[in-house]
């Protein structure tokens, strides 16, 4: 699975909507711990083979996107 950090929780509730109505499988989740860097500390986990559609998707539905890790 890989993460995509976004900027706030009303985006990631926002993004993970976008993402399923474009048949991308996403959950929300908090992180751990998160570093300031984290932004608010949400992502969306997606399936790796989709997260370049994914950020595209998020980043055309105006979601600011903090980051991306793969878990």
């Amino acid at each position: 699975m890989c993460e995509i950090k976004v900027g706030s929780v009303t985006n990631a509730q926002r993004g993970a909507k976008a993402l399923r109505r474009m048949g991308i499988k996403a959950t929300l989740s908090r992180i751990e711990n998160p570093s300031a860097s984290d932004g608010c500390g949400f992502v969306l986990r997606v399936n790796c083979n989709d997260v370049d559609t994914a950020v595209d998707l998020l980043r055309k539905n105006g979601i600011r996107i903090v980051g991306t890790v793969e878990k």
